[in-house]
């Protein structure tokens, strides 16, 4: 009886998911109303709200539950061997390109979250996230570089060519961005990221 149940839940939400971005897509999260979102998923009202307070809180949900996914994979990345090696190296370039393949898996949601009519804020979320990962593998005392200043480049850096890829309609593959990316970290002045050591 509990996983029948769990399973109504989980396919309620994905239809109220499903909804809340075909909404998105036809006139952005500023003119979305709880209504639209309900008839859009044939579902009641009194549905809707045992699930969320309303669009803001949906909003936050599918963003919290998207990022945890690029959370789970950047959380993998060697911060010692990018302190030592590089971007280069084969661990960090590989979990890039995960980001990325990730990211272009989910591009329909990524896309509508920074374009016109989306959540401006959603960048500075993911940055704020990856900064959050940073600190917490402990890097400043392995820097010459102040922690915070060189974390809010990485992240800042990370997110900013993320955006544009994105609405640059990602000609670039995965693979590609990765290795891009990696170039511009190793062409950057080697001090940033010499140890103190």
């Amino acid at each position: 009886m509990g996983n029948h149940t769990d399973l109504r839940v989980v396919r309620t939400r994905q239809m109220i998911k499903n909804a809340f971005l075909e909404l998105m897509e036809e006139v952005g999260f500023a003119k979305i109303t709880v209504e639209g979102i309900t008839k859009k998923a044939f579902i009641s009202r009194n549905t809707f709200y045992l699930h969320y307070t309303d669009k803001f809180d949906l909003l936050n949900s599918i963003e919290d539950e998207t990022l945890l996914g690029v959370k789970d994979i950047v959380k993998e990345m060697p911060f010692e061997i990018m302190r030592t090696k590089g971007l280069a190296d084969s661990k960090p370039i590989s979990i890039l390109i995960a980001v990325y393949q990730y990211i272009s898996d989910n591009s329909r949601f990524f896309s509508l979250m920074i374009k016109e009519g989306g959540d401006p804020r959603f960048l500075h979320k993911m940055t704020e996230m990856m900064k959050d990962l940073m600190n917490q593998n402990n890097m400043e005392t392995h820097l010459r570089t102040p922690q915070r200043y060189m974390v809010a480049i990485i992240a800042g850096i990370q997110t900013s060519i993320i955006g544009e890829w994105l609405r640059g309609g990602m000609k670039e593959t995965p693979e590609e961005l990765a290795n891009l990316i990696a170039a511009l970290f190793e062409s950057a002045p080697k001090n940033l990221l010499k140890s103190s050591e």
